[in-house]
């Protein structure tokens, strides 16, 4: 249970810092911590499946940053 305290105390923080709060608590996460649907892990699968077949259907960031940034708004 989280403790209104320290929640008031994380509500007292800039965005930026609170930003960076959820990054490091996201950090101490294990993998089993997550938890999954059997939905989910039907998608995961069927991407990773997917990605075996075809690799080069995917682009890097770099190439898919690239293309965004180039649209117009």
């Amino acid at each position: 249970m989280i403790d209104n305290a320290f929640l008031s105390w994380v509500k007292d923080l800039s965005a930026a810092d609170r930003i960076e709060l959820i990054g490091l608590v996201w950090q101490t996460l294990e993998l089993g911590d997550l938890p999954v649907t059997e939905l989910e892990r039907a998608t995961l699968d069927a991407r990773i499946d997917d990605e075996t077949r075809n690799p080069h259907d995917a682009s890097p960031w770099s190439e898919v940053e690239a293309r965004l940034r180039q649209r117009p708004s």
